[in-house]
Order: structure tokens, then C-alpha cells, then sequence
């Protein structure tokens, strides 16, 4: 109770108005539906049938928990809004009843900076998993950005924002054209649209289908990223099946650019990322947690000009 009030108080203060806040007992799918909003922010128990319902059937976003909020007086509670506030903004735009964006200490996105480092997280079965693992090990703060390329049913491309996440500080998006990618994001690749980059970093999208048999095409994103953010930038392939992407990872090695694959013992299919390294082309390997830290590691000690 307390937690909702506090949630209530902070999205009003941003200059959102809260039309339901509310406890969930008593409360059932019918009712769910019956109230219109543009998003919901849940705090919800891990088996609760309504959060199953609302990111099954939800036509808006839906952001389960708002993490623990810091007392009000510590030093971590204005990191805590910023974090909060730069999740709400994507989804959401500015609040109509707009406070100024500084007073909440979160400038508006088109005032944030490009990022000045891009990875690609690539993935196939067992990937969303592995990704989750790897975002929630990893502090939202690192001066980093990721292109995230799951194969996967294009009916769940929507869900993946919401699914990797959840607990932990990470803006996940789906794709805007012509958006810069911002430190802190994931941007999730399209699957019936192909996705590529402007010169100047800028998204880009196509109707044009993914060329290959894989959608996204992990091969051609490995590419593009390596063609507009080299020297940085690099790529870590997780589980999945099937070889998309190997040939582009021997060219970004060939450019100097970093290539790391999950280990066989942490994946649910080691076939994609052992396919990598049996090639010869990952430097690194291990679980996902380990390849957090070795890539707050590269980031600090390996690409300290940029950042």
C-alpha cells in the first residue's frame, strides 16, 4: 500500500495523472479491461493471473515493477526517479499536465546524446533468457547501448521490451526510424521489417524483408553496426540454433572488433554461439553473468577515450 502511494505521488510529481491505483485482490481480467489507460505499471506478485493477462492482451505497454524505491532522503532515491522517469518517457512522451523535465532531473530524449558505444546481443532459442540475465547483471548507467536481434515468432516482438525489462534499469525499446540510440537502451530488432543505420547513427527502417532465411538477419545487423559505430562497438552471440551471423563475426574480427559467444554449459542451445567460436572468431566466452562483467570491464579500461 504504502509502495503504490509512493508510485502514485512520484508519477504525478513527473506530471502523468494516475487514473487507477488500486489494490489487485478483488480485482479480475474483466475489470482489467474495463479501465483505459496508456500504460500500466504493475507490482504485482511473479505468479499473478492479471499480470499474465495484461502482457497477453494489453494494446499498451505494461512495465512490471518500479524496483525498490530508495528513502526519499538518500542519495539513491533521485538516481531511482531518473531511472523510472527515462523508462516512462519512450513509452508515454512528455507528461501532458508537463512539469519541467529538469525538475525530475530527466532531460526530454531529443536533448540526450547518441551513444558513443553499441553492442549487438544476438540470439535464437533460449536467447530471451540468456539476454534477461546478461541486462540484469549489468548497471543501466554503463555508457553503452545494444541492438538486441532475437530470432523469434513476430507475434512476441512487441513482448520483448517488457519481458527483458523487468527488474532492472534498462530502456528496452521496439524501433522508431529515425531515432538515435541512447545510452542505456536496447533496441530490439524488427522481424518483418529490416533495420539498418544512417551515417550519423540514426535508425532506419525498411519494408524491405530481411534478406536470408532468419528474421532478424543476425548477419546483416552485425554489419551495419560494425559499419557505423566501429571501433565501438562489438557483438556477443548467446544461445540459439543455426549458424546466422558467423561469416559477419569473421569480418569483425578481421576489423579488430570485439566478438564474445556464451559458453556451452550456461546455454540452452550452444549450437549458434559454439558455431562462432568454432570458427575461430570469439575472444571471449562464458555465461552471461560473466560476460556482464567483462564487458563493464572492456568499457572502463578498453574504450576509456570515447567515454
Amino acid at each position: 500500500m504504502q509502495k503504490r502511494q509512493l508510485l502514485q505521488e512520484v508519477l504525478e510529481e513527473f506530471g502523468y495523472r494516475v487514473i487507477f491505483a488500486g489494490e489487485p485482490d478483488g480485482l479480475d481480467c474483466d475489470a482489467l479491461e474495463a479501465i483505459q489507460a496508456d500504460a500500466w505499471l504493475l507490482e504485482l506478485a511473479d505468479e499473478s493471473d492479471l499480470a499474465d493477462w495484461l502482457l497477453e492482451h494489453s494494446p499498451v505497454p505494461v512495465l512490471l515493477g518500479a524496483g525498490e524505491i530508495p528513502h526519499h532522503e538518500s542519495e539513491d532515491y533521485p538516481r531511482w526517479k531518473r531511472r523510472l522517469a527515462a523508462k516512462l518517457l519512450p513509452l508515454l512522451g512528455p507528461p501532458p499536465e508537463r512539469q519541467s523535465q529538469e525538475a525530475v532531473g530527466v532531460p526530454a530524449p531529443p536533448e540526450l546524446p547518441p551513444a558513443r558505444c553499441v553492442w549487438l546481443l544476438a540470439a535464437s532459442l533460449g536467447g530471451p533468457a540468456a539476454v534477461k540475465r546478461f541486462l540484469d547483471r549489468l548497471p543501466a548507467d554503463l555508457p553503452v547501448a545494444f541492438v538486441y536481434a532475437q530470432h523469434i515468432d513476430a507475434g512476441f516482438e512487441t513482448q520483448l521490451p517488457t519481458i527483458l525489462g523487468r527488474q532492472n534499469a534498462w530502456r528496452v525499446l521496439n524501433c522508431v526510424s529515425g531515432a538515435h540510440l541512447h545510452d542505456g537502451e536496447v533496441l530490439v530488432a524488427p522481424i518483418r521489417r529490416s533495420l539498418g543505420f544512417a551515417p550519423e547513427g540514426q535508425v532506419r527502417l525498411s519494408d524491405t524483408p530481411w534478406p536470408g532465411p532468419y528474421q532478424p538477419s543476425i548477419e546483416t545487423l552485425l554489419d551495419a553496426v560494425a559499419g557505423v559505430f566501429a571501433p565501438a562497438c562489438g557483438a556477443i552471440i548467446f544461445s540459439g540454433m543455426g549458424e546466422d551471423g558467423v561469416d559477419a563475426c569473421g569480418r569483425l574480427r578481421d576489423k579488430g572488433i570485439q566478438v564474445w559467444t556464451q559458453d556451452a554449459e550456461s546455454a540452452t542451445c550452444s549450437v549458434m554461439p559454439q558455431a562462432v567460436a568454432d570458427a575461430g572468431y570469439s575472444s571471449r566466452q562464458g555465461s552471461p553473468e560473466m560476460l556482464a562483467d567483462a564487458l563493464r570491464y572492456w568499457v572502463a579500461q578498453e574504450w576509456p577515450v570515447a567515454l
